[in-house]
């Protein structure tokens, strides 16, 4: 099993056979967890595929490592396409859901604003997020890291194409259980920042066919309630 050795990132796909050498933050990240020679290590591409090899040297330039074996494809990645789509909250708040959503193994996170949205996250906040995901999918297990795509307004959230999940807090809503959505159906799942959703974008989206969900009679925080719902919907449609 792979699932418990230390993980490095690569940059292409290795075959059994092949010498690599890890560089940069991999090979700082190697000497931190103390690597020797001999021992076995896990390495992923980020883009689905991962595999297994030993360490054969550790010098100040890198740490080479030969690939002993190859994994199964998009090893560790739910069958379930999920994007959380995320209205912008503050800073600590949204690093939290990235790396948890991560870890429960979404596809592809979407943060967007809409009539609520507080936040205004810099330009700088793109690149802090994807480096969350790369380090909650290494450390999970993974073998890709989903891409943090830049925010959008939730006008484009709502008209994908995609089976399409809101987190509502009040108007006519359905259990998560009741909806209907078929085995490997791409899904995005709308959760608004703290201030919720206005009442003119419920009644916007519902008219759009998307789904107006509740979670139960508690109202949970925006971070919460994102986590809650991956969670449940990867228990329904995917590996959980």
């Amino acid at each position: 099993m792979s699932a418990h050795l230390p993980r490095f990132a690569i940059d292409r796909p290795a075959a059994v056979g092949d010498v690599v050498t890890l560089t940069g933050d991999e090979a700082k990240h190697a000497r931190v967890r103390r690597v020797a020679v001999g021992e076995a290590v896990a390495l992923f591409d980020e883009a689905g595929h991962s595999c297994v090899a030993e360490v054969t040297g550790v010098t100040r330039d890198g740490v080479a490592v030969r690939v002993t074996a190859v994994q199964p494809a998009n090893a560790g990645e739910s069958p379930l396409a999920l994007t959380l789509a995320i209205g912008l909250l503050k800073a600590d708040k949204l690093d939290w859901v990235i790396e948890k959503a991560t870890e429960l193994g979404v596809a592809r996170v979407q943060p967007f604003t809409s009539a609520h949205t507080l936040a205004r996250p810099s330009a700088s906040r793109q690149a802090r997020w994807q480096q969350i995901a790369r380090s909650a999918a290494k450390q999970s297990g993974r073998s890709i890291v989903p891409a943090i795509a830049p925010p959008c307004d939730f006008a484009d959230v709502i008209t994908t194409t995609a089976t399409r999940l809101l987190l509502a807090e009040h108007g006519e809503t359905v259990p998560l259980a009741d909806v209907d959505a078929a085995s490997g159906t791409p899904l995005v799942l709308i959760v608004g920042a703290e201030g919720g959703f206005a009442t003119a974008e419920l009644d916007t989206a519902r008219a759009a066919g998307v789904h107006l969900i509740t979670l139960g009679p508690r109202i949970l925080r925006a971070e919460t309630a994102a986590v809650a719902a991956v969670a449940l919907c990867q228990s329904r449609w995917g590996d959980l």
